[in-house]
């Protein structure tokens, strides 16, 4: 394999350069002769179009030119000519042609139409490939006149500009580089209560002057940028803008940006009544557990001591009468009550967590691991790598309920042998996942009261996040909650 970079100019008839209709027929009359062929290859490598007898030895449109074995091994090459490292790829004298001459393929590829093109000429017939080469590139520059040309009008166009930003309900600014205003449209001058020509020339950041702050000091050369900003309006009403502005010089205009104002104060008013919802949701939340704590310490702190009273009621009335019966009626006592000290740890575990907070969700998580392994000779495995999480606050106490809920679930239904909890924390996001290799239940069935999955669904939606039950019969459980890092904020 050969590569060589072909002359842009083909002179013909003694050294005269043929215009377009002479390339045509010549290139037609060397096709009808079976001097040349030409083909275009996609840039995978698929053939779109094939003409010509010196081209009937790549395989059918649509299939892969690679099956061919003239072309067979030549990925790397054809990449190169994508990637602009080589101008053409020749392939001299290959024993293709009609009549069991020599050909010559010359692949070019060309970078406006994203795809190979393939000239098979006779030994003879150097020039004709030349001349279609040629032709290309004149297409090219041609195409890229008339884009060019296109970008021009557009930017002269400032009627039909001023015609579409005019009838808009947007504030629509031009700016220089300098912040100074170039143009603006009459809802613009509606909101500063002052006439179109007194906003030329006047500095953004002075005429739409914020409450608290200036996003207007972000605008920077070849970057766009975007921004909300709280303003007070003719009116004297208090109202949200959010800006988009674009640098108009990326695109080959003039060194100003184009920013677009739109009025956001509703869409706000609706945020803080999310929020204020929200906060409410979360109260609720809090007054449940609260509830459900209690009842879990009556059911069993409350329970054990209640046996242990009648345990050591019994034994105080056998002590007389059966001496031999006190030391088991005791121990049983202290098996109720070690039994009814655990239960109220664990009830109370979520009530500790401010305290383990402060230590990290990380170092939370493994707590609870570890007492759930204690307390059931479960084989707890914990995969962990969240280090220090910006997960905290509320965000780090709810996701820690809703492991300790999974947790408990498989404590007390899964019928399993092994636990295994993963966490680990990306830019954007936090996944917890909380499998075992139980008995396993059918996710689509209701879901039994004491499971507690609508309230884990509950906590996940609270700080944005979402939870996934995966589950089979026999096959194991896995609860899956994922939330994005900002909810820790």
């Amino acid at each position: 394999m050969t590569r060589r970079a072909l002359s842009p100019k083909i002179a013909l008839d003694g050294g005269q350069v043929a215009g377009a209709d002479t390339e045509n027929a010549i290139i037609n009359d060397a096709l009808a002769r079976h001097r040349i062929g030409f083909a275009r290859l996609s840039r995978q490598g698929l053939v779109i179009e094939r003409h010509g007898a010196e081209m009937e030895w790549l395989p059918a449109v649509g299939r892969s030119c690679f099956e061919a074995s003239v072309l067979a091994g030549l990925e790397q090459a054809l990449r190169e000519l994508a990637e602009g490292r080589e101008e053409i790829v020749a392939l001299p004298n290959v024993g293709i042609g009609p009549s069991g001459g020599k050909t010559t393929i010359t692949i070019a590829f060309d970078a406006v139409a994203q795809a190979y093109s393939l000239v098979g000429a006779q030994a003879f017939g150097a020039s004709e490939t030349e001349l279609m080469l040629a032709r290309e590139r004149r297409e090219r520059r041609l195409a890229d006149e008339q884009a060019e040309a296109a970008r021009r009008r557009a930017r002269i166009n400032e009627a039909l500009y001023r015609d579409i930003v005019e009838s808009g309900a947007d504030l629509v600014l031009r700016l220089r580089h300098d912040r100074t205003i170039a143009f603006a449209n009459g809802r613009v001058a509606d909101f500063c209560g002052r006439a179109l020509p007194a906003l030329l020339g006047a500095d953004v950041g002075g005429l739409l002057a914020p409450d608290e702050g200036s996003g207007w000091d972000a605008l920077a050369p070849r970057q766009d940028c975007s921004f909300e900003q709280r303003l007070t309006n003719a009116a004297g009403e208090n109202v949200w803008i959010w800006w988009r502005a674009a640098w108009l010089g990326a695109a080959g205009g003039p060194d100003e940006y184009q920013a677009v104002g739109r009025d956001i104060t509703l869409l706000k008013k609706l945020q803080a009544e999310i929020e204020l919802a929200h906060a409410e949701a979360r109260s609720a939340l809090v007054v449940r557990e609260r509830l459900r704590i209690a009842h879990d310490l009556h059911d069993t702190i409350v329970q054990a001591l209640v046996a242990v009273v009648a345990q050591l009621r019994a034994v105080s009335k056998v002590a007389t009468r059966a001496p031999d019966r006190i030391l088991p009626e005791l121990r049983h006592a202290e098996e109720v009550a070690r039994a009814g000290l655990e239960s109220g740890r664990a009830a109370l575990g979520q009530v500790r967590f401010q305290r383990a907070g402060l230590e990290g969700l990380e170092a939370a998580l493994r707590r609870a691991a570890a007492r759930l392994a204690e307390r059931t000779g479960l084989n707890v495995a914990c995969e962990l790598s969240l280090g220090p999480s910006p997960i905290v606050g509320e965000a780090a106490e709810l996701l820690y309920r809703i492991v300790e809920e999974a947790l408990r679930n498989v404590e007390s239904h899964a019928q399993a042998s092994c636990v295994t909890l993963k966490a680990h924390l990306t830019r954007n996001e936090i996944e917890i996942v909380v499998s075992d290799d139980g008995r396993g239940f059918d996710p689509g069935s209701d879901y039994p009261g004491h499971y507690g999955l609508s309230g884990m669904h509950e906590q996940a939606r609270m700080i944005g996040g979402r939870l996934t039950v995966r589950s089979e019969r026999t096959r194991g459980s896995a609860v899956i909650v994922r939330a994005p890092v900002m909810a820790g904020l």
